[in-house]
């Protein structure tokens, strides 16, 4: 499956009128993208009104305002349409499912009219309905496509207006499947619509669909935490996004980052279920509703489930045609790929980076195509290419599976990792037992967990491997306590503490911080996939049956975030809390995830500065401040609200502010000192936003939202510290961390200057 950010091609065009909406929704977007310097004061003093912690003054739209909207779109016929796109490649059906959930809170945002937000979420269902003309053998590829496979997947719109064509005659729905991924300003000017004159729900459309592909795991391509994703639509609007929807859809996520969650996923599948009528839809087919047969598991599957999951060893199953059908932990672990991405897809070893070991360098048949040609178990010497630093080696056995009849029914895979790792992880993991775990829970207690966390800080500003924290709390959990008494609270703990450890891996660590609220440090995680592990365990939360609750389950809230370039300990822990906070305010039971996560920032970056912190004990220079610029693609609205963070993460404190200008007082940290009390400098930050200028964008990309400019002076606060041989690494720490919060880069400083 290839990734859907880039442009589509299609064989036939049309003059699409926009939505009658378009109008009514255009007003709702008339939001400055280039804020002048009145607007730049406004906002900043409001700034100071919600210090340290930002208060967001617009009331999301609730889960179950969304839940409503999407029921009242009768899908009719356009419910078998997606069950047989959903048979054909699962992965595409999710996609379109997420894409029209996005749609949906979207447009309610924008106060469309019913009929036109019903008929974009129905497009956004339907969008990628052209993939069931796909040839499976390009669908299922697990590496990116090359030419002429491009070529088929962009005819998928044309095949799916084709489909629909069959059961409706709604145009207007039609050109949005058509144009759902033609670009805002095409080349091919003669053969699309341009600008505003391509319907309003294909430009929506673009914009949730490319979201929703970045921030999706691929084989191919790690995902994208929601800040990168946000700043490729930035760098792709007013060419191919609509620039006014891009900041639209941008100032939505930044006030309601947990607009889609699973659980409006998860219940919105079960009411696909149900057939419903229609007046989109012209078909005679009988619809009346019936209840699904309750689905019965075998007491045999749990246990195999169990062993494939708590296996040492990876496990890959795949049936007659190399089609991976299960993909254990292990493999997850070992190669970094995850279990949505790979299943469905063809298995290649050179994909897989799976290769033979330099002794045996003229070995190229493919283990699983020599078993299957043979007909005979396959064992092999192998090194793998996964996470970690060095090519791993491993022994690879492919056994294959026949049934009573003649022909193979597909081959187990076992990758057994040689090197004796992660028995060593295990034996450091459970050192100290006695010492680092909680009386209650078994889990690691508060001190190991802060212990942990400085640690892996240390490292991953060093360049190691990145890690996340998901930070969780038990939802009303006083309630539990005074209903059903302080014992039934312990299981409680017992329960929740015991689903964490289920899904965790290992190198992980799970902690209970304190009373209800628990932690998980997932090693080797980005942000993406981190908040997908959190909502796995929130669904598995809400479904564990409790007997001193009376029957009853517990929900949790979750908030995640991944090491950025800057951050600290106490930063990470900050970050993370307040992505919960956010869950909490916004109805319970669901993950937000916040930062943009590493690779953002360069640290190796240089850091101008307008003269040498040394000048201090030169007398005749005036100024001892470090200056810097930082440039960053967002409006400045949006750059005041990413500064809201970085305020309340660093327990900033702000002086004052004064119409452009803010002026904060930080304690920074540097990674030096012996001790913690010498690597904290108290520092004062004076900000001044502005728009930034044509000649000042030098190779910067150019977007159409405009980009802002931050100048920032940096003076140590006791003349002191001026002499401390770790004010540079405070100072380089603190602009690392803004430029991580703002997404932005170091301006180069005018030759001459």
């Amino acid at each position: 499956m290839t990734d859907t950010t880039g442009p589509a091609t299609a064989n036939a065009s049309s003059n699409a009128s926009p939505l009658n909406a378009t109008k009514v929704a255009s007003a709702s977007l008339q939001v400055a993208a280039e804020a002048s310097q009145d607007d730049v004061s406004r906002l900043l003093g409001k700034l100071q009104e919600t210090a340290p912690r930002a208060k967001e003054s617009r009331q999301p739209t609730s889960t179950s305002e969304i839940e409503n909207q999407l029921a009242v779109v009768r899908l009719g016929m356009a419910t078998s349409l997606y069950y047989s796109l959903r048979t054909k490649h699962a992965p595409t059906a999710a996609h379109c499912l997420r894409v029209s959930l996005t749609c949906s809170a979207w447009a309610s945002r924008m106060g469309l009219e019913s009929e036109g937000r019903d008929r974009i979420e129905v497009a956004a269902l339907l969008h990628d309905l052209g993939k069931i003309g796909v040839p499976d053998r390009i669908l299922r590829k697990p590496s990116k496509l090359d030419v002429n496979e491009q070529l088929a997947m962009d005819c998928c719109p044309q095949i799916g207006c084709e489909i629909l064509r069959g059961c409706t005659s709604d145009q207007e729905l039609l050109n949005i499947v058509r144009h759902a991924n033609t670009w805002y300003q095409s080349r091919r000017r003669e053969e699309f619509p341009q600008g505003d004159a391509l319907p309003l729900g294909a430009r929506m459309l673009s914009i949730a669909g490319a979201f929703d592909a970045m921030t999706t795991e691929h084989v191919y391509r790690a995902a994208m935490s929601r800040e990168q994703a946000i700043n490729c639509l930035i760098e792709g609007s007013g060419s191919q996004f609509d620039p006014e929807l891009v900041a639209d859809f941008a100032r939505m996520l930044e006030a309601q980052p947990e607009m889609l969650h699973g659980a409006v996923v998860d219940r919105w599948l079960r009411r696909l279920q149900t057939n419903q009528a229609s007046s989109k839809w012209s078909d005679s087919v009988d619809r009346t509703s019936s209840k699904p047969n309750k689905i019965s598991v075998r007491r045999e599957t749990h246990f195999h489930d169990r062993l494939l999951r708590d296996l040492k060893d990876g496990v890959v199953f795949t049936d007659s045609e190399g089609i991976i059908t299960h993909w254990n932990a292990t493999m997850v672990k070992m190669t970094g790929i995850a279990t949505d991405a790979i299943i469905g897809k063809s298995w290649n070893a050179k994909t897989l980076r799976l290769q033979s070991p330099a002794s045996d360098a003229n070995e190229t048949t493919c283990p699983l195509r020599e078993c299957y040609d043979r007909s005979a178990p396959v064992t092999r010497a192998m090194m793998l290419d996964g996470t970690g630093d060095e090519p791993t080696s491993v022994q690879v056995q492919v056994s294959p599976v026949s049934g009573s009849k003649p022909g193979i029914l597909g081959s187990v895979i076992i990758i057994h990792d040689n090197s004796f790792r992660a028995d060593l992880e295990e034996q450091l993991v459970t050192l100290h037992h006695k010492t680092t775990m909680d009386a209650l829970t078994g889990v690691s207690n508060r001190a190991h967990f802060d212990e942990t966390l400085d640690a892996m800080v240390q490292s991953t500003s060093k360049g190691e491997s990145r890690f996340s924290l998901v930070i969780c709390d038990i939802d009303h959990f006083k309630r539990v306590n005074d209903v059903h008494g302080h014992p039934a609270g312990d299981e409680a703990l017992i329960n929740f503490a015991h689903v964490l450890r289920q899904h965790s891996r290992e190198g992980d660590l799970v902690a209970r911080y304190g009373g209800e609220e628990f932690l998980l440090l997932a090693a080797n995680c980005d942000n993406a996939t981190a908040a997908k592990r959190a909502d796995a365990i929130r669904q598995a939360l809400e479904t564990t049956v409790m007997p001193s609750l009376g029957g009853e389950c517990v929900t949790a809230s979750f908030g995640v975030t991944e090491y950025q370039p800057g951050d600290t300990a106490e930063t990470v822990l900050a970050r993370s809390d307040r992505a919960l906070l956010k869950a909490k305010d916004n109805g319970r039971n669901r993950v937000v995830q916040l930062g943009s996560g590493g690779g953002t920032v360069d640290m190796k970056a240089p850091v101008p500065a307008k003269s040498g912190w040394f000048s201090w004990f030169d007398s005749s220079s005036k100024s001892t401040d470090a200056e810097v610029d930082i440039l960053t693609p967002v409006p400045a609205d949006l750059a005041i609200e990413k500064l809201k963070g970085f305020i309340a993460d660093h327990s900033a404190e702000i002086i004052s502010v004064d119409e452009s200008q803010v002026s904060l007082k930080i304690h920074a940290l540097s990674m030096g000192g012996r001790r913690r009390i010498d690597q904290h400098i108290g520092l004062r930050l004076d900000l001044t936003l502005s728009e930034a200028r044509q000649d000042e964008l030098g190779t910067a990309r150019k977007s159409a939202l405009g980009h802002s400019k931050i100048h920032v002076i940096l003076t140590p606060l006791r003349n002191r510290d001026r002499r401390s041989s770790e004010l540079q690494d405070c100072v380089d720490n603190v602009i690392a961390s803004l430029r991580s919060y703002l997404m932005g880069e170091i301006m180069a400083k005018p030759v001459g200057e």
